[in-house]
């Protein structure tokens, strides 16, 4: 079965927000804020809805990044999450600066969200080798190389992550 998810890109002060997570067999990594659509719902309301979740703020959509696919047999990950098939809606979100960020609800393996600097993030990225910097799924990796250092985003990926 294939489901949709939405996953939030939020950038304030050059700093980009994420879920960190930590599994046994991982460590600890860095994910978007979202998550799957429910029965009944945009995939608008999808990503308000995670957002609140997770990070306890009323997110604006500025707008739709880009429509990936995800295919976890595919993810280096996969002897953790086997058989799923995804449809990705990454946007581009903005929150009040009265909105004070926490956790309401956590999925599983989140252990808090944290700010990123950019700079340090697109370093990471550019890093040949040895692990350097913060921690991401490959298929995340991809996307933040795209946003980040090439400054362009495929509207559909064609790639089987």
């Amino acid at each position: 079965m294939v489901r949709n998810t939405a996953k939030a890109i939020i950038e304030y002060d050059n700093k980009l927000l994420f879920i960190k997570k930590k599994l046994d067999r991982v460590g600890i990594y860095y994910t978007l804020p979202g998550g799957g659509q429910e029965s009944d719902e945009t995939i608008e309301d999808t990503i308000l809805r995670e957002c609140n979740e997770e990070l306890n703020i009323d997110a604006k959509i500025e707008e739709l990044l880009c429509v990936r696919e995800y295919i976890s047999n595919n993810h280096e990950y996969s002897f953790l999450v086997k058989q799923v098939h995804a449809i990705e809606f990454i946007f581009r979100c903005s929150f009040g600066a009265e909105d004070k960020i926490t956790n309401l609800q956590n999925d599983v393996a989140q252990i808090g969200f944290e700010w990123l600097e950019v700079p340090a993030v697109i370093k990471s990225l550019k890093h040949k080798g040895k692990k350097h910097g913060p921690r991401f799924p490959q298929t995340l990796k991809d996307f933040l190389k795209e946003y980040f250092v090439a400054r362009r985003i495929k509207p559909y990926s064609v790639f089987k992550f």
